[in-house]
């Protein structure tokens, strides 16, 4: 049983829900997670993503988040925000960034899977900087909380953090500039730890050059000058499953797109 699955920062699920439909049928995609949708939950346009044969897992709030999951296979659990921490380690918009569901078939045992997406934490050394880190140490402790390294999990999402100096297009230009500092790049590598991989260097691991995300500004995507910020992190037990993963660049070059491309992978059961 082949499973595709991706992740994309869509920055706006209003401007560029064409885009996702789009996306979804030209590539027939099993499962999409979504980042930034930038609507409230019950305003997220779920009929018309269930016309084409997805269930519809959304929560998101007034503000620049909000996560999705569109599945073609039902949900028996769901997970949204850091569940079982204590309520002095949850954050205020923890809701609108992370959410998991668990999937199962025939072929495909107990599989959760979630979308997140962590805070920016720009400019660097402010508050909003260590709410970042202090997001990622949390999203460890989540995953200690409620899996185990034996778990099938699959999080896929913008973690705003380019891993190493191959994930970023210059790497002295953008050295402790915001998503490539040490501390970032510490607190993913402790993420890492908990027992996931780096779906993408499985396949490439020493290629340059593979990034998700351009500026709109200065011709980046043109010239190629990204970062790699939006990751499909795995289990072990997947990880002979991976069968390809790639960037669809492709849709970067829509009209009117979004600043990330989508990250595809597809899995053999």
């Amino acid at each position: 049983m082949s499973l595709l699955i991706g992740t994309w920062n869509v920055n706006s699920i209003k401007m560029r829900r064409e885009h996702v439909e789009k996306l979804l049928q030209e590539k027939s995609i099993d499962i999409l997670a979504l980042q930034e949708t930038k609507v409230e939950t019950e305003k997220f346009p779920n009929l018309i993503f269930k016309k084409l044969g997805y269930e519809v897992y959304h929560y998101g709030g007034k503000g620049r988040n909000g996560v999705a999951i569109l599945s073609k296979f039902k949900a028996e659990d769901i997970i949204n925000g850091f569940k079982g921490l204590k309520e002095e380690d949850q954050f205020p918009d923890v809701k609108e960034r992370i959410i998991g569901i668990k999937i199962s078939s025939e072929k495909i045992k107990e599989l959760w899977i979630f979308s997140i997406y962590i805070p920016n934490g720009s400019p660097v050394n402010s508050d909003y900087y260590f709410y970042k880190l202090q997001f990622l140490w949390k999203f460890r402790e989540f995953l200690e909380t409620n899996f185990s390294r034996n778990f099938s999990l699959i999080l896929m999402g913008d973690f705003n953090v380019a891993p190493e100096e191959i994930d970023v297009y210059d790497s002295e230009i953008w050295r402790e500039n915001i998503c490539f500092t040490e501390r970032e790049r510490k607190a993913f590598k402790i993420l890492l730890d908990f027992g996931l991989v780096d779906a993408l260097r499985l396949k490439y691991s020493n290629k340059s050059g593979i990034f998700t995300w351009w500026d709109y500004q200065f011709s980046a995507f043109n010239k190629n000058q990204g970062m790699r910020l939006d990751h499909i992190l795995i289990t072990e037990s997947l990880v002979n499953k991976l069968q390809n993963i790639w960037v669809e660049k492709s849709a970067r070059g829509w009209k009117k797109p979004s600043d990330h491309a989508p990250v595809l992978a597809e899995f053999n059961f």
